[in-house]
């Protein structure tokens, strides 16, 4: 079936449909049935590294580490990890990408880290990022922006200068932005063209408040962009926590395929932030129940080539990416 006329059906069919339908064929959305790549994990030790941001969480305000992740995840069958960034102070921001490169040697899933580098910085950034650059497992950059109040703190000359040092070093960068910024976000890449963007979490929609306008606009004009990608991940965090149902995100998950296509959209969970909404096998079924119809090949770029690709991955069956 053709992406588009799968998203126009899924968007217009009832989950009673859905249901009826796969129970007429014999099929399930419980797949995909190969071993999948998450593309937004975190791990953390508030007795290793600090984390001001978790402070007073009753839920987050302890470790949680591969051993942990191993557990949530269930019977899904993860393959491949990339770590991003916790958010520990900025001071540790080294030591947090030398513990979780520890961490890899004893949980072979971790193919990826994802780190955090003052990019604002400017020229002055390049010895920090040759140095990420160094270590095999850094992929990329994520300098979280979300809680900055200039709206256009990306467009600071310094910053759109550090991140187009990501490019010459091999790095990535992952946008860890919020809804109002895409805009900001968008005239970023278009200035960084070498670059290669990963919007995380398909940029915060209002799902909570089933608001989804003007984020539909501005992310269909930030995947206009051929440098930029787009991470599955965090959308039950941007719906009711309590009550969200599987329907609730479909919407914003469809449109977020119609415009970057499965060639350019990577499933992640954000483990464990988010357990604040959902468990991790929740959540996967919930992205199966949207995606319900899609073809083999559109599953295995969700689940696991694009993030292959993007992160430059090396797959445990040695296919190249």
């Amino acid at each position: 079936m053709k992406r588009r006329a799968f998203l126009r059906i899924s968007a217009m069919a009832p989950a009673s449909c859905l249901v009826r339908a796969q129970a007429e064929t014999g099929e399930s959305s419980d797949m995909p049935a190969f071993p999948i790549t998450d593309t937004h994990v975190h791990f953390w030790d508030p007795g290793n590294l600090e984390y001001p941001w978790i402070r007073g969480s009753e839920l987050l305000e302890r470790p949680y580490l591969p051993e942990d992740y191993a557990e949530a995840i269930g019977d899904v069958d993860v393959e491949q990890i990339v770590f991003v960034q916790a958010a520990c102070l900025k001071s540790q921001a080294m030591d947090e990408v030398d513990w979780v490169t520890s961490l890899a040697d004893q949980e072979p899933r971790i193919r990826g880290i994802v780190a955090d580098a003052p990019l604002e910085l400017g020229e002055d950034v390049e010895p920090i990022l040759g140095q990420l650059a160094e270590n095999r497992l850094v992929k990329g950059v994520r300098r979280m922006v979300a809680g900055e109040k200039d709206p256009e703190f990306m467009l600071q000359p310094g910053f759109v200068r550090g991140v187009q040092l990501l490019g010459e070093n091999a790095l990535t960068c992952d946008l860890g932005i919020h809804r109002g910024q895409i805009v900001a976000a968008t005239a970023l890449a278009k200035q960084c063209p070498n670059v290669k963007f990963m919007l995380c979490h398909i940029g915060v929609p209002d799902i909570k408040n089933r608001q989804l306008d003007p984020w539909r606009d501005h992310v269909r004009s930030l995947a206009g962009l051929p440098n930029v990608w787009c991470k599955l991940s965090g959308v039950a965090t941007a719906a009711d926590h309590a009550e969200w149902t599987p329907e609730d995100l479909r919407p914003a998950i469809s449109h977020t395929l119609d415009c970057f296509g499965f060639e350019r959209t990577a499933f992640g969970s954000d483990w464990p932030v988010m357990l604040l909404a959902t468990s991790f096998p929740r959540w996967f079924e919930a992205v199966a129940y949207a995606i319900d119809g899609c073809s083999e090949s559109e599953q295995s770029n969700l689940f696991r080539d694009t993030a292959c690709g993007f992160y430059r991955l090396v797959r445990d069956d040695g296919l190249p990416v």
